[in-house]
């Protein structure tokens, strides 16, 4: 044991000997405290989402107050709709465009024979 033991030793069986000494508090007080404590607790709470609410309102009820016509003043809906352009979400998954197959037909060299086809 080293010499930092022996005062936490003595501390430790003193807090246990108070403890034991003690008389242990009837179950109807703790009972009462914890209830207490709870009610406390619950009247924060309203007060906090009753607080929240009122702010919540308040919100809406100055966001109905503005006049609709106001944001819509400095936006031209020519412009925006002539500027804006719409591709699908799969065309970055796509390779980069080469050649179209419908517009782009490659020539095929013929054969030189009547009924010979194409040369391949």
């Amino acid at each position: 044991m080293t010499d930092s033991d022996t005062p936490l030793r003595a501390a430790l069986r003193d807090a246990q000997a108070s403890v034991e000494d003690g008389a242990v508090p009837q179950f109807d007080r703790v009972w009462a405290a914890a209830n207490a404590r709870t009610r406390v607790l619950r009247r924060q709470r309203r007060v906090v989402v009753g607080s929240v609410a009122a702010a919540a309102v308040a919100a809406i009820a100055f966001g109905l107050l503005v006049p609709r016509g106001v944001e819509l003043q400095f936006i031209d809906a020519d412009e925006l709709l002539g500027t804006t352009s719409w591709t699908a979400p799969s065309d970055g998954l796509l390779p980069d465009h080469q050649f179209d197959i419908y517009q782009e037909i490659p020539v095929l060299i013929e054969s030189t024979e009547t009924y010979g086809g194409t040369l391949l």
